[in-house]
């Protein structure tokens, strides 16, 4: 806890960010990508694991169709006209700004298996495939900040 005498300089910064990547709409992928590119760029160690509906940012053939939610309030038409507009990368271009970034880009081995997607099937060859014990670890680090996105 923070008290008047504790200085910015005495406050232990956390240097890991964990992300559970767990929704497979554009609207709930934009923020997995920028929390984990901006704390890359900030020197952070992160880790991206993609499991349930996340997988499919990671799966061949449904990156290319993602769409929106029903609470975005926008269709996925309008959502991606307005990221162009703004001048924002497509999620694709994200997921490659991550890993060469040097972001973990993980899928949760658990989800492949219940989905049968194989390790061919994913966007990323370089993409690691881990478990939860895996994530847990991650998780457990004292120096980790973790989000479930």
């Amino acid at each position: 806890m923070m008290t008047m005498e504790t200085t910015r300089s005495e406050v232990r910064k956390k240097n890991k960010l964990v992300l559970v990547v767990s929704k497979g709409t554009l609207d709930g992928a934009y923020p997995a990508f920028i929390l984990a590119t901006t704390a890359a760029a900030q020197g952070m160690d992160v880790y991206m694991y993609f499991t349930f509906g996340g997988m499919k940012l990671l799966t061949k053939g449904q990156l290319e169709n993602l769409s929106t939610s029903k609470d975005l309030g926008l269709t996925t038409e309008q959502l991606k006209e307005l990221v162009a507009r703004g001048g924002m990368p497509t999620i694709d271009q994200m997921l490659k700004m991550a890993a060469e970034a040097g972001v973990h880009i993980n899928a949760c081995s658990p989800t492949m298996k219940l989905f049968g997607t194989t390790k061919e099937n994913l966007v990323l060859p370089e993409a690691d495939v881990v478990g939860a014990s895996t994530f847990l670890e991650w998780a457990s680090d004292p120096d980790a900040i973790t989000l479930f996105i």
